[in-house]
This record gives C-alpha cells, structure tokens and sequence, in this order.
C-alpha cells in the first residue's frame, strides 16, 4: 500500500506459478486493459476450488507479492489454487498512486469489482479449476472490494475474505448491511488508518459474517515488515495475526464450499 514497503520488503524466492492475461470489461482512461495474474496450482489434476487474491492500494509492490505469495502457498497446501491478481500494473498505476485520493481509492473499489468478476471467468475456462468453488481475498482497498462484493444483488462467489479493509464499504442502513456472499474480516485493534469498529459494529444477515481483530496489531499485518510509522499511521508485521488469520480464512473456505 505504500512506496515505503517495497524497500523494506523482506523478498523469499515465489513459487513456481503461472503467468496468465486476461482482458478487462473496464478501461482505464478510455484504453483497454488487459490483467495480469500469476497462477498458483496444488498438487493433482483437479479441479480444484480457487482464491483470487487481491492487493491494497499500493499495488503488487515486492513485499505485498510475497505476502501473496505465502497465502498462495498455504492455500495450496490445503488443496486451494491461488490467483493473484494485478489490477493497478496493467493501468499503469501502482507505486501508491491509488492511496494518494480517496477519489482514486472509490474509483478502484469500483473496477476491481468488476476484475474480480473477470477473473472469475476467466479461471471458469480453465479445466484444472472448479468454477463451482471461486473464492475472493483482498488486502486492505483489495478487501474494501470484497465487501462491495458480499452485497451484490446474486452470489457471485462462494464465500470472501478481507484483511484490513475500509470498513466504510458496507452498504447499510444503521448497524445493519444485508449479504447474499458469505464474508470473513480480519483488522487490528492498533490500526489507525483504517480502524476495524465499523466492522465489529455491523449486524449482517443473509450470509454468514465473522470479524476477528487482533490485539496490537497494525495494517499490513501480514506483510513482512517490521512496524514503524508512515505518515503518522502504524504499519507493519504481527505474526500471530499473520498466522491465525491465515488459518482462519481457509477453515472459512473449507466451510464454504459446494458439494457435489
């Protein structure tokens, strides 16, 4: 999310993963996009049900694609294919340029909906993929998205995952937001740039809502960077949080997913 982290990145060799384009039904400033993602495959023919993964404001800067990446790996040895996808690269607009205006934040909330959805059908073409069972995560604007996303008017995904996000995102009516998608919220109580209360305060119906939010823990927690200030806000590594939210979000999936 900030162009700090990619110098404090701590980098680690990625999996072996795919690179796969996909268009975009959103332009960027009238040009035709097309996305980027890296394709992470468990063992075994398949198909197997998938997360699509989904970056903050600050784009796939080093340290949030190794975050990713870790994800990746341990959705995959739980049996899960992992897509991360690349929304602000193809724009031509990573490095922070997104976090600089909340007009550009409400902008990307928009279209990344949508290149979610892309992304979506584009791993439906895939054989090794069971379209029945795609999964959504994001990361802090990216998990903004998936809350937008638990609120469309039809399920589109079988359940979704925010870490961090703008809590804001909800569309309700006092405490109470209305869900057909079932949704997962992980924040820390130490975040002060975009604090976890308005989820915690939310009464959901519909789908299934779960917030957990984790003492001393700041944004980015599961970026591999030590804690430090950026611009007055606390950012940085928790392991714990790391690590259980982590876990959480897979048991969460595992719960989700269709049967045959």
């Amino acid at each position: 999310m900030l162009r700090l982290l990619t110098l404090l990145a701590c980098l680690a060799t990625p999996a072996l993963a795919e690179p796969v384009t996909f268009p975009a039904e959103t332009s960027h400033d009238g040009i035709p996009v097309t996305l980027e993602a890296s394709l992470h495959l468990p063992d075994g023919p398949g198909p197997h049900p998938t997360v699509i993964l989904m970056h903050g404001c600050g784009g796939l800067q080093p340290s949030v694609a190794h975050a990713l990446d870790l994800h990746a790996e341990a959705l995959n040895a739980a049996g899960f294919a992992a897509l991360i996808l690349d929304s602000f690269g193809p724009r031509g607009i990573g490095g922070g340029h997104v976090c600089e205006t909340y007009e550009r934040l409400g902008d990307a909330r928009r279209y990344r909906m949508q290149d979610a959805r892309d992304a979506k059908a584009y791993l439906a073409t895939r054989p090794e993929i069971d379209s029945a069972n795609i999964f959504a995560m994001g990361q802090s604007n990216g998990g903004s998205v998936t809350i937008r996303l638990s609120q469309r008017d039809t399920r589109e995904f079988r359940a979704l995952a925010a870490f961090y996000p703008w809590c804001g995102a909800f569309n309700r009516l006092g405490s109470k937001a209305q869900l057909t998608t079932p949704l997962i919220v992980f924040g820390g109580d130490a975040d002060d740039w975009v604090p976890p209360d308005d989820c915690t305060t939310i009464t959901a119906n519909g789908a299934e809502y779960a917030v957990h939010v984790y003492p001393g823990a700041a944004h980015s927690f599961d970026l591999k960077i030590p804690e430090q200030r950026f611009q007055g806000h606390l950012v940085g590594n928790n392991p714990a949080a790391e690590s259980d939210s982590r876990e959480k979000m897979i048991a969460f999936f595992k719960r989700h997913l269709a049967r045959p």
